[in-house]
């Protein structure tokens, strides 16, 4: 089995990519089986307002209950995951979410995300909606980034300051990071311009992503987009050794975000060469191509079970 953990549907083009195709569900399911991927979770988008490209405004699925409810059309290949900003329900540290939450557990939805209200990580209303994601048993997949203009998603600095202090105040809920700012934190020379960016060149001491990974159970990797892509290769001996030690924690995406061919992402095809090559083990693939995601898709297994 192969799972896609991070996937969407909609218009996510910008005003200077309007030549590419949008991802609707028929491409979407097309490109699965194309590539041999036997399901994927959904990541409903955009939530927040720092996610919003005019483009967006115009499709037919321009807002996550739309999307949620077409995607269940198809339950032998999506798996719904809800979202939320942590602004919502009187923009308050207090907010009860549980209104919404159960809500999206009839909708059959298995996690949050992909959360991407530009805010620090330990922002008061962050933890609130995290601490609650975790009593509902619900994953949440986190866009990170850098401080800076133009930005989206939880922010922070090199180091990781303010997700260290979300950590400690919610414990017990299961965070899946990917974007730039986790990323490039792979190597410790990280500046906060790297953390908004794809920086390269060799991984000579480690950076917070190792850390991360090791000292918190509930923290996983899900390697989609560039910026996934982009810490494994670019040190490509210590792309390997990194995919070895940090199999229990790595969850395989692709973060497609056009229908067209030009749009598909090479990390399966990476994956696919690392354990041809015998890099990687037959275990080690497993366990980041579909193993580690039946971890933390305690309901989505529980319901299929």
């Amino acid at each position: 089995m192969i799972i896609d953990m991070h996937t969407h549907v909609g218009d996510l083009r910008a005003p200077g990519t309007m030549h590419r195709e949008p991802v609707t569900f028929e491409n979407l399911i097309a490109r699965l089986d194309d590539e041999g991927i036997d399901r994927a979770v959904l990541l409903p988008w955009p939530t927040s307002p720092e996610g919003v490209q005019f483009p967006g405004l115009f499709q037919t699925q321009p807002d996550i209950l739309t999307q949620l409810r077409e995607g269940a059309r198809y339950p032998d290949r999506i798996i719904l995951f809800g979202n939320a900003d942590p602004r919502w329900a009187g923009n308050t540290p207090r907010a009860d979410f549980s209104s919404l939450f159960e809500r999206f557990v009839q909708m059959g939805c298995v996690g949050i995300g992909e959360l991407s209200a530009y805010l620090p990580y330990d922002d008061p209303r962050v933890v609130n909606l995290f601490q609650q994601c975790g009593e509902w048993d619900f994953p949440v997949t986190v866009h990170a980034a850098g401080p800076g203009e133009g930005q989206y998603g939880l922010f922070d600095e090199p180091g990781s300051p303010h997700l260290l202090s979300l950590l400690e105040q919610a414990p017990g809920t299961i965070l899946i990071e990917h974007g730039p700012g986790f990323w490039a934190q792979i190597s410790a020379d990280v500046t906060e311009a790297d953390m908004r960016g794809y920086p390269g060149g060799p991984v000579r001491t480690e950076g917070m992503v190792q850390r991360l990974l090791r000292d918190f159970p509930n923290v996983y990797a899900d390697i989609s987009a560039h910026s996934g892509y982009n810490a494994l290769t670019r040190d490509p001996e210590y792309g390997i050794r990194f995919l070895n030690e940090f199999a229990d924690k790595l969850l395989f995406g692709t973060d497609v975000c056009f229908g067209d061919d030009e749009g598909r992402m090479p990390h399966l095809e990476y994956l696919n060469e690392r354990l041809a090559s015998g890099d990687i083990s037959q275990e080690v693939y497993d366990k980041i191509t579909h193993r580690n995601a039946l971890k933390v898709l305690k309901r989505w297994k529980a319901n299929s079970s």
